[in-house]
C-alpha cells in the first residue's frame, strides 16, 4: 500500500451533495420570502462534523424562525455568521417536504429591522 491515510483535516474538506435539491430550496425560499423572511439555503457542518442542509438568515430573525420551527417539533442548531447573519442548521436531516409543509404554516415576519 503506497497511499497514506487521510488526516483529520483532509476528511473535512470533501462536501457531499446537498440532500435538498435546488428546486426544493427555491420553493422553501419563495414561501419564506412571501412571509418576509429572507433565507438562503446552504450547506453547513453541524456539531457532529457532518454536512447538513441549512438556512442563512438575518440574525434579527433567528429567534422568530427558531420559535416557529420548535412549534413544529423541528430541532435545529444555530451558528453565528459574519455581518449580521446566522445559520440555522437542520442536523437531523429532515426531508425537504417536511420543512416545506412547516414553513407554509409560519406566521408573517413583522420585524421592522429585517423588512425590506
Amino acid at each position: 500500500m503506497t497511499e497514506t491515510y487521510f488526516t483529520e483535516d483532509q476528511k473535512l474538506v470533501g462536501s457531499p451533495y446537498p440532500r435538498w435539491t435546488a428546486q426544493e430550496c427555491y420553493v422553501i425560499e419563495d414561501i419564506l420570502r412571501d412571509k418576509h423572511y429572507y433565507v438562503s439555503c446552504v450547506s453547513r457542518l453541524g456539531c457532529d462534523r457532518h454536512w447538513h442542509d441549512a438556512w442563512l438568515v438575518m440574525r434579527a430573525d433567528v429567534p422568530r424562525l427558531v420559535e416557529e420551527l420548535f412549534k413544529r417539533r423541528i430541532a435545529v442548531e444555530v451558528q453565528a455568521e459574519g455581518k449580521g447573519k446566522a445559520t440555522i442548521i437542520f442536523v437531523y436531516d429532515y426531508a425537504a417536504e417536511t420543512i416545506t409543509s412547516a414553513v407554509r404554516r409560519f406566521w408573517k415576519n413583522n420585524n421592522e429591522e429585517t423588512m425590506i
